[in-house]
């Protein structure tokens, strides 16, 4: 097992686990993306980049994020095992890409920093700091 399905297979016990599912909902598609399998209380889309881009080189990126129940900390939760688990497997940020109001005002009250006008990364160490 490589190290993005070994990354694939921890997210998906975390999923099972806090949202009470008994059947694997997470895959790692060809080109090391990680996405649920859309149901009704989690949508995910993460990129795994170990190149630089608009991002930072070794940067775990959060595509898209949705829980069914909003405001009642799921999002933080994740954010809190994610960085658990990009230090875990040698990474050294996290990134959201694409937000929205909600997503930017989740990201600044995390200590992300903007990148350009839609994107946001934030150090490993920093984040691990704030929890």
């Amino acid at each position: 097992m490589n190290q993005y399905e070994e990354i694939r297979k921890e997210i998906d016990i975390y999923l099972m686990k806090r949202f009470k599912y008994r059947l694997s909902l997470v895959y790692l598609t060809p080109d090391n993306i990680i996405v649920t399998r859309r149901n009704k209380r989690v949508d995910l889309y993460l990129r795994i980049r170990r190149v630089a881009s608009i991002f930072p080189p070794d940067c775990l990126i959060i595509a898209r994020t949705c829980f069914r129940k909003e405001r009642i900390g799921n999002g933080v939760h994740f954010v809190s095992f994610l960085s658990g688990i990009v230090l875990k497997y040698g990474f050294r940020h996290i990134g959201i890409e694409s937000v929205n109001k909600k997503s930017r005002s989740f990201a600044e009250k995390l200590g992300f920093y903007l990148i350009d006008g839609s994107n946001y990364a934030v150090s490993v160490g920093k984040l691990i700091s704030y929890f």
